[in-house]
């Protein structure tokens, strides 16, 4: 549909990330918000799954420019050396940290950051499906 290096892809990607993010500012505000308080260790651990979460979009976001940058993947094959390669390894464990810190919470914000994870999947796959000829 689009070529991996073009505007169009990158615009579609920044696109794509919005829902992640508003996803991720949702559990934030709905955290906050919460009427019932959680334990202070509870809280603790969803209040770290919300930063690594962050991280983990940040992370997403720069390792799918740099992929993109590198080539891509259009037929299944692996994308050009880039700093796609190195991100990959804390990408995947940022995503998985915050995923398991997220069933620390309860409520709405739990159920905003699990859906969190289902955007960035989500994400990932479309971008990828995009990319293709």
């Amino acid at each position: 549909m689009f070529s991996p290096n073009t505007p169009a892809m990158y615009v579609a990607s920044v696109i794509l990330f919005l829902l992640p993010w508003s996803l991720l500012l949702w559990a934030c505000s709905a955290a906050k918000g919460s009427r019932a308080a959680l334990p202070v260790w509870r809280g603790r651990l969803f209040q770290a799954a919300l930063l690594t979460a962050a991280v983990a979009t940040v992370l997403h976001m720069a390792w799918n420019g740099s992929w993109l940058r590198s080539g891509g993947s259009p037929h299944g094959m692996g994308a050009g050396p880039g700093l796609w390669q190195d991100l990959g390894p804390f990408l995947v464990w940022s995503f998985l940290g915050a995923t398991a810190l997220a069933f620390f919470g309860r409520g709405k914000a739990r159920f905003l950051m699990l859906a969190w994870t289902a955007s960035m999947w989500a994400v990932f796959q479309f971008i990828y499906f995009l990319q293709f000829d």
